[in-house]
């Protein structure tokens, strides 16, 4: 009786050791997955958001912690994920109250703040953290380019952009020479500058400082645009009648019909400046009607396809209609045009 029942503990005490070190082995496996899994979900991935939802309720392979769960499925939630909805009323995560932050892993949270400011070779740059975003017309048909479209996802690592357009000074520092229509002084945007002359500019600058520096491609500029991808038609948000910005149809003040000085105007949520008005800007893209048909879905720049380049942005010339962030226009690189200048990321 006795040995039987000394048979029966050292099953079971056997049976424990197997179910616990699968269990570690699990654990330990989802461990090693978990620091991809967040950085996949910081870039909107919906269903590694859910993942960590699970993982965070349960504690498998991570310590448990139901806020983490509930604001990790707040934010696929928002984000439209109806997987995020059933877990969201399946674990009951209301029930877990606090203020969630931008990212509900603090550990796994960007060196850089939103909007954080740095200077490099004498230009001011604003951190824009990455993101998934739609890019393209968000509008009614009637109101969309036929560029604009398809509607499609696009994903990009963070980046520096310049926090204002390139001035005249900043050219003449490189250049040696001041190409503008309106010469008003060196806190102007440089304009009359075609594509070619960039990429002298831009190699130039780059041979004097330690930092490389390009042209935004046209998913960098539209993200920006759009306050980090948001569903917004203007970089100041929905207003379409006579805003504060530099252009032929908004409440331009004394600068109507030409350029101002960069910054005369309110900036975006990211601390950028004259992304709707002033002058239009270059972009790294070779212009295709068709780009949105062929776009990668990681950091997608359009290499081929013709002379033209992408511009993006509207003018001090133009209406306010033509200041959407998703409009995009192609223009011969050897052009230079008084409505046309550019600003600058930073290469890392």
């Amino acid at each position: 009786m006795r040995y039987s029942i000394l048979k029966l503990i050292c099953l079971a005490l056997f049976c424990l050791c197997v179910v616990s070190c699968f269990a570690e082995a699990s654990q330990k496996r989802f461990s090693q997955e978990a620091s991809p899994l967040i950085d996949r979900a910081r870039q909107g991935d919906t269903k590694a958001m859910c993942r960590l939802v699970r993982a965070y309720y349960d504690g498998k392979g991570v310590l448990k912690d139901p806020f983490k769960a509930r604001c990790w499925a707040e934010k696929a939630w928002n984000m439209g994920s109806g997987q995020a909805k059933k877990l969201w009323d399946e674990l009951e995560l209301w029930r877990y109250p606090g203020e969630c932050t931008l990212f509900p892993d603090e550990d796994s949270l960007p060196e850089h703040d939103p909007g954080e400011v740095r200077r490099a070779g004498g230009i001011p740059f604003v951190w824009v953290p990455g993101g998934c975003f739609k890019m393209g017309c968000h509008e009614n048909a009637g109101r969309c380019g036929k560029d604009e479209a398809p509607l499609h996802r696009v994903c990009l690592d963070g980046f520096w952009m310049g926090r204002f357009e390139v001035t005249q000074a900043q050219w003449e520092e490189i250049m040696g020479t001041n190409p503008s229509r309106f010469r008003k002084g060196g806190e102007f945007p440089v304009e009359k500058v075609s594509f070619d002359d960039v990429r002298v500019f831009i190699r130039k600058l780059n041979k004097r400082s330690s930092t490389r520096f390009a042209l935004p491609t046209e998913a960098q500029w539209e993200y920006a645009c759009r306050n980090q991808g948001r569903k917004i038609p203007f970089a100041w948000g929905r207003e379409d009648f006579r805003p504060r910005q530099n252009c032929g149809t908004c409440d331009a003040g004394n600068f109507r019909g030409r350029t101002s000085p960069v910054g005369s105007f309110e900036a975006n949520d990211l601390g950028i400046f004259d992304l709707g008005g002033n002058i239009r800007e270059w972009c790294r893209d070779v212009y295709d009607e068709e780009a949105y048909d062929h776009h990668k879905q990681k950091n997608p720049v359009r290499r081929k396809g013709g002379r033209a380049r992408v511009v993006r942005g509207g003018s001090f010339a133009d209406n306010v209609q033509g200041l959407g962030c998703s409009r995009r226009s192609g223009v011969i690189q050897a052009i230079k045009d008084q409505t046309i200048g550019f600003r600058l990321v930073v290469m890392e």
